[in-house]
């Protein structure tokens, strides 16, 4: 009677692709072994593990576009614990320009579950599928998979098909949990050539190429595909540490750039240049070079009206960047480049990183200033590969102005920092200086020490079981940035902040001096109130209200990057103790002791 049960099981778990191996790659199947597993036995932390990312991508010839580059994945992945629920939820970016936008086909997802003792599966809804728009050129596809759980199976796969070969996308084999296996195929065909950078690891577990036999014609081309095989295998997932530059300059990644073309009618294009080179186009470029150029000749009209004749040439450098970040807007956009014209740009008064630093630039040279570009990759876009010059690791631009032999990094974009002092994305980055055919580097630093000090006045009332606080908290250099940012010139949310931050009640209104200067320390004052502990005989008084650091910042046992503290930066604690009437400090004990 046994025989017949079993047969029907297995036809059972046969009907939704269930099979007896430790792992398949097979699309839609799922093993007993995977479906069963309640931890990774080589990380018991993780909250998931991945067991297979498989890339394809291959050219396809379109009759209206031309060739055009599809890049698919496909992931399966087992969610362990209940916060691993979070890498059920996909984050997709494309881009559109002068060649249209690109598109995210085929997009397919699969939940898998095991209840009442069947294996159910939830397919992907479109309506789960939303889209968020960036900015003008970026939009994000936002996927959620359904009915997703701790022992879930999830399975998605799309296509991502563009015609701006630039956009290769970067294969990652580590992630933020294990990745048991991850392999990429790319078919490349014989008009354009990539060079691929490797971060992270020295060596794949696999990598190979082959010429494949069938001919492939597109119009009058006839050609072949040579594939290549990237894999790597159990790596290790990648843990979250403070103090780095960015995730993307140690996990393992393959990048890839395009750095040759090859004309079906012969004759080819180096794409892969010199710096030195790429500098010179940079200077010809219409958005950088000839923008800055002609932002020279409208400071005719500018400069006149900024009082700036006879004055030191600091104090110029100071006038003409309040001035940018007085009149202009930044909307929030990256870019090396400026993404309109200069008309556009003094009409609409708004424009991306580009518009607003080279436009200072140019009336920076026009005052007689001594300025230059210098491009650069923000912190969580990675480092720059110095032996690869390509211009796509470069998203940022920012002036270097060099005064009575000092050097000054300069970013208009943010309103709220005094001239001379950066965001934090531009900080302990190196960058290019754009000067006609030549390669100059420097490393971008912020010299502003950014402290945070906490004044505090504490009187403490026994009868009542509580002490008034009267605080002050001091900001310098980014510390005071981070505080104008939060206030915005409205109080109430300094008070929402304290309260999240530090679970401070402010009693009254907080008092903000009104002649707040961009170069002095944004100062704010409030009162509020902390439960008493002790007896009647002893109080037991916390100085600094629990608001001084608890944990250690560096709390893993072992660590695998560089320390990157970013900025030099501070914290003090002041605290003044009203002793109350009928006691005295006990110096042994540490807390206060009735008489």
């Amino acid at each position: 009677m046994k025989t017949p049960f079993i047969i029907s099981l297995l036809f059972l778990l046969s009907t939704y692709g269930y099979s007896q191996t430790d792992h398949t790659y097979d699309a839609g199947k799922i093993t007993q072994s995977e479906m069963s597993m309640t931890e990774f036995a080589q990380d018991k932390d993780a909250e998931a593990v991945v067991f297979y990312n498989l890339g394809d991508y291959y050219f396809q010839g379109d009759d209206r576009r031309g060739f055009i580059l599809h890049m698919k994945k496909r992931s399966k992945i087992k969610i362990l614990k209940q916060a691993g629920i979070k890498y059920a939820d996909f984050e997709i970016p494309y881009y559109v320009g002068d060649e249209g936008w690109e598109s995210i086909d085929n997009i397919e997802g699969i939940t898998y579950n095991w209840e009442n003792g069947q294996l159910t599966k939830t397919a992907l809804d479109n309506k789960a599928v939303f889209e968020e728009k960036i900015n003008d050129n970026v939009r994000v596809k936002k996927i959620a998979l359904p009915n997703v759980r701790e022992g879930s199976i999830i399975e998605l796969s799309y296509t991502i098909s563009t015609p701006y070969f630039f956009n290769m996308r970067k294969w990652m084999f580590q992630e933020k949990i294990p990745v048991l296996y991850s392999k990429l195929t790319y078919k490349a065909i014989p008009y354009y050539e990539y060079t691929y950078i490797m971060k992270g690891a020295s060596k794949l577990d696999e990598s190979k190429s082959e010429v494949l036999s069938n001919e492939i014609r597109f119009g009058q081309l006839l050609y072949k595909e040579v594939k290549f095989d990237f894999g790597m295998k159990n790596l290790s997932a990648f843990k979250d540490e403070e103090f780095i530059t960015s995730e993307q300059d140690y996990m393992i990644s393959l990048n890839f750039q395009l750095s040759k073309l090859y004309y079906p009618r012969g004759g080819n294009k180096e794409i892969m240049t010199t710096w030195p080179a790429m500098c010179e186009d940079f200077l010809k470029s219409d958005d950088f070079g000839k923008y800055i150029r002609n932002t020279e000749k409208e400071a005719k009209k500018i400069l006149p009206t900024l009082d700036i004749v006879n004055k030191p040439a600091k104090d110029q450098v100071e006038i003409i960047t309040e001035y940018v970040k007085s009149q202009f807007n930044w909307n929030g956009s990256y870019g090396k480049y400026a993404n309109v014209n200069l008309s556009e740009f003094m009409k609409q008064k708004t424009g991306n990183v580009g518009n607003i630093n080279l436009f200072l630039i140019g009336l920076l040279n026009a005052a007689k200033i001594e300025a230059y570009p210098v491009v650069l990759s923000t912190r969580k876009n990675g480092a720059i590969s110095k032996g690869h010059p390509f211009q796509q690791f470069f998203n940022y631009v920012i002036a270097l102005v060099k005064v009575d032999g000092n050097t000054y990094y300069i970013d208009a974009t943010e309103p709220l920092l005094y001239y001379n002092n950066l965001p934090e994305r531009c900080m302990n980055v190196e960058g290019l200086i754009v000067k006609p055919k030549v390669e100059e580097w420097t490393i971008v630093r912020q010299r502003n020490i950014s402290v945070t000090q906490r004044d505090l006045y504490l009187k403490p009332i026994p009868e009542e079981q509580k002490t008034e606080v009267k605080a002050q908290f001091i900001g310098s250099g980014l510390s005071a940035y981070n505080f104008r940012t939060i206030h915005l010139g409205n109080d109430d949310n300094l008070s929402k902040y304290l309260k999240e931050k530090n679970n401070i009640e402010v009693n009254d209104n907080l008092n903000i001096p009104a002649n707040d200067k961009l170069n002095k320390p944004f100062t704010f004052s409030f009162t509020f109130e902390t439960p008493l502990e002790g007896s009647p005989d002893k109080l037991f008084i916390h100085p600094f209200c629990n608001l001084s650091i608890k944990d250690n910042p560096f709390k893993q046992n072992s660590r695998s990057t560089l320390i990157d503290l970013v900025y030099i930066r501070g914290d003090i604690y002041k605290s003044t103790i009203e002793i109350p009437e009928g006691y005295e400090v006990d110096q042994y004990k540490l807390f206060i002791n009735q008489r």
